[in-house]
């Protein structure tokens, strides 16, 4: 009984290793046969164009391997005992000694124990990896050579273009990019907006309580108080500069600045935009916002359109809006912003309409392979999403214009005020009915207009001007003084009842000053533009610069 054992192990050990060998084997057939079929596929598509190289995926190629692994499991041939059996007496040469130990359980007669004897006799010099011994050397060396070749087709043979599918692929891939990008844009300034609006409201409400505080201060004004008056004044002017600072940039400046003509160059479109202009300047976008409400509902026809002549007009109609919109906020309006949210915007179109354009000319078949549908709802929506952030980046431009314009307006009536203070002309009970500081500037500027033509206070008479009384009742002695001109320093000093005149300079001397006059006026208003003067200061520092003359030139030199 102890030898019975090594015969039947034997037998198992050789059929393990006949099912290892016929697995390999239709592991090896199977492989082989993806690995072509690779190489096949990979000519295939980049021959025939089929998919663009962005799409084109090497790992892909693992799917043929993985599938015949799969395959090589599934259909390989199963391997009975008695396999085992024949295996070991051809190997052995002992007649079907082993067939007939594989078979005795099936089989009668008395000659089973002499059979199981022999069997484990012979068993113990026979050696299974001799019987069936592994040749791992060619397959592998021939799956090898198939890899290189797989690998050398992926890496030279380039991607041909005969049917034009892989530019209408590397276009439709390249505009879901500038898609997602436009979309990521759009909703990074879209979060940094509601930090700047929120600002901007908080500056609203302080411009608006300082209005009012202001106004209760004019309105307590006394004639006779002019030192404290003057204090109250400087007081809320500083108040006023910080606020206006705040709200201040270079581009809102320029917007505001710009001068509106009454004739018109460029028809319609060049009077359309004045308006637009004219209409920020004060602090309100009532038409712009009219003209993106119609860009909207453009857009809503246009995608809800049953034929392709009808969408294409309508997509032609929103983008002239746009366009004419962009050129107002690039040349009028002067927003990066804004400018920027009608760019994304109008990307945004060409990609629907250039996915609509498509899906019409190749049907949807091709239109699933692209994924062009998916495509068309994402521009849709970053269409949809872009015209919105326009309509808030108008409103924040509106908003900052009304605070800027209010902000001037106020330092102006104080500007007056001031000028009334000095005067002992400023009472806060002449204005009792004033609801606002346009009120108080109507009426500081009809008390300004109605005190005479050199702005003077009344003297003796009222509305008239003294005379000046031009006798020399002490005897005033001439008394002349030079000075050394230079930019920036006291220009020049005469101490004299009478006019000057050319023989009193130095001829030298008068050279510079005419040189730096004309300097320092040249520099005036870029200092003004650089130094960002509220504009409570602009006049009078204007005013003093106008007010320097260059003396005249001798008469020789005329000539």
């Amino acid at each position: 009984m102890s030898s019975e054992p090594v015969a039947l192990t034997l037998l198992n050990r050789v059929q393990a290793r006949l099912r290892t060998v016929n697995f390999a084997r239709s592991l090896h057939r199977w492989t082989l046969g993806g690995l072509i079929v690779a190489c096949v596929a990979v000519l295939i598509v980049r021959l025939a164009g089929l998919l663009p190289p962005d799409r084109q995926r090497p790992e892909w190629l693992l799917v043929f391997p993985a599938t015949a692994a799969l395959a090589a499991w599934l259909f390989h041939r199963r391997v009975e005992r008695t396999a085992a059996a024949r295996a070991v007496d051809q190997h052995a040469k002992t007649n079907d000694l082993f067939l007939t130990l594989a078979t005795l359980s099936s089989s009668a007669g008395e000659y089973q124990p002499l059979v199981e004897h022999s069997a484990a006799a012979a068993a113990t010099r026979i050696v299974p990896a001799e019987v069936v011994p592994f040749k791992v050397q060619r397959p592998v060396g021939i799956q090898a050579c198939v890899l290189c070749v797989l690998a050398l087709l992926v890496w030279l043979i380039p991607t041909l273009d005969p049917f034009g599918k892989v530019e209408a692929a590397t276009k439709v891939q390249k505009q879901k990019k500038e898609i997602e990008v436009i979309r990521k844009v759009v909703k990074t300034r879209d979060e940094e907006l509601k930090s700047v609006v929120q600002v901007a409201e908080e500056r609203e409400s302080k411009i608006s309580d300082k209005m009012q505080e202001l106004m209760g201060a004019l309105r307590k004004m006394k004639p006779a108080e002019t030192k404290p008056n003057s204090q109250v004044l400087q007081n809320n002017r500083q108040s006023l500069n910080e606020l206006w600072k705040n709200v201040s940039n270079e581009e809102l400046r320029e917007m505001l600045s710009q001068s509106i003509s009454d004739q018109q160059f460029g028809g319609s479109r060049a009077q359309k935009m004045n308006e637009w202009l004219k209409q920020l300047q004060e602090g309100n976008a009532e038409q712009l916002q009219q003209q993106l409400d119609q860009a909207q509902e453009t857009m809503e026809s246009m995608l809800e359109a049953k034929t392709p002549e009808e969408r294409q007009k309508l997509a032609s109609q929103l983008r002239k809006q746009l366009q004419d919109l962009k050129k107002f906020s690039s040349e009028k309006a002067g927003s990066k912003d804004l400018e920027n949210a009608l760019s994304q915007a109008l990307k945004s179109l060409e990609a629907v309409a250039s996915q609509k354009k498509n899906g019409e000319s190749e049907g949807s078949e091709s239109e699933g392979e692209l994924g062009e549908n998916e495509m068309s709802q994402e521009a849709q929506q970053a269409l949809k999403e872009s015209l919105e952030l326009s309509k808030k980046e108008l409103q924040e431009i509106a908003r900052s214009a009304k605070d800027m314009k209010q902000l001037e307006e106020a330092l102006k009536t104080l500007q007056q005020a001031e000028k009334l203070n000095k005067e002992g002309q400023l009472d806060g009970e002449q204005c009792e009915n004033c609801n606002s500081l346009s009120d108080y500037a109507e009426m500081y500027n009809q008390m300004m207009n109605g005190r005479g033509t050199n702005g003077q206070a009344e003297r003796d008479t009222p509305g008239a001007i003294q005379d000046e009384d031009n006798s020399d009742p002490e005897g005033y002695k001439d008394e002349k003084s030079k000075t050394q001109i230079q930019a920036g320093k006291v220009l020049l000093s005469i101490k004299t009842k009478e006019a000057a005149t050319e023989k009193d300079f130095d001829p030298e001397e008068l050279k510079k000053y005419e040189s730096s006059v004309t300097e320092i006026k040249a520099g005036v208003q870029a200092a003004i533009e650089n130094e960002q003067i509220p504009p409570g200061y602009v006049d009078g520092i204007k005013n003093y610069f106008d007010n320097l003359q260059t003396p005249a030139k001798p008469a020789a030199e005329q000539k």
